[in-house]
């Protein structure tokens, strides 16, 4: 009940956000979907676009963009990526999601992530732009923090009838040492496939709700 409760908050605080994106944050490179993109979407497929970027010598990003069509409407996507609840389910390894702060603009979530001989800990600020489309989330440096940054965004827009086309884009920087070495490859494999995960979750519930 509590932590449903906490869900319903950030929603609140979500859907009445209007805030600018995150200044440091530079723009992931986009392109517009082609046909050939377009039809593999429309049969299932996820379209990924994998980036590594270096914004300084000491700072080096993987992740990248994936799109996949979603058989609900975009409002029950965004329902699902506001519900702490879903959030473990629906985010690659995540272990646990606790609203942390609540300051009637943004909202601060604690994420616990990994598996087997990697766990992170970190702190994610979350908004919502005006349109009610796109949630942006960025790293709060003030708190703990076992990733040395991340920021990226989920964009939900319709896609034909009864379907809608979600956008994930993340991007982080591990730090330097043994941990970039060994997870680094496999964690951008995550961050591309996480429409996957979503499209589990989401499509079964929003058919018992038609």
């Amino acid at each position: 009940m509590v932590t449903r409760a906490l869900s319903l908050a950030l929603a609140l605080v979500l859907m009445g956000s209007a805030i600018p994106a995150h200044a440091a944050e530079p723009a992931l490179p986009s392109r517009a979907l082609s046909g050939v993109e377009r039809d593999a979407l429309k049969t299932g497929h996820i379209v990924s676009r994998p980036v590594r970027f270096q914004r300084s010598p000491s700072q080096t990003y993987v992740g990248g963009v994936s799109y996949q069509v979603v058989k609900a409407s975009p409002a029950e996507i965004m329902s699902t990526l506001l519900d702490l609840q879903a959030l473990p389910e629906v985010l690659p390894r995540t272990k646990r999601a606790k609203l942390v702060e609540n300051s009637g603009a943004r909202a601060k979530v604690e994420l616990v992530q990994g598996g087997g001989m990697f766990e992170a800990t970190y702190t994610v600020v979350l908004e919502q732009n005006a349109g009610r489309d796109e949630l942006r989330f960025w790293l709060d440096p003030s708190r703990p923090h076992d990733v040395k940054d991340v920021w990226g965004y989920f964009r939900v827009r319709p896609f034909g009838p009864d379907h809608s086309l979600l956008t994930v884009a993340a991007v982080l920087d591990l730090g330097p040492g043994i941990v970039r070495m060994m997870f680094e490859d496999s964690i951008q494999n995550l961050i591309l496939g996480s429409p996957w995960n979503i499209k589990k979750y989401v499509e079964p519930r929003a058919f018992a709700l038609q």
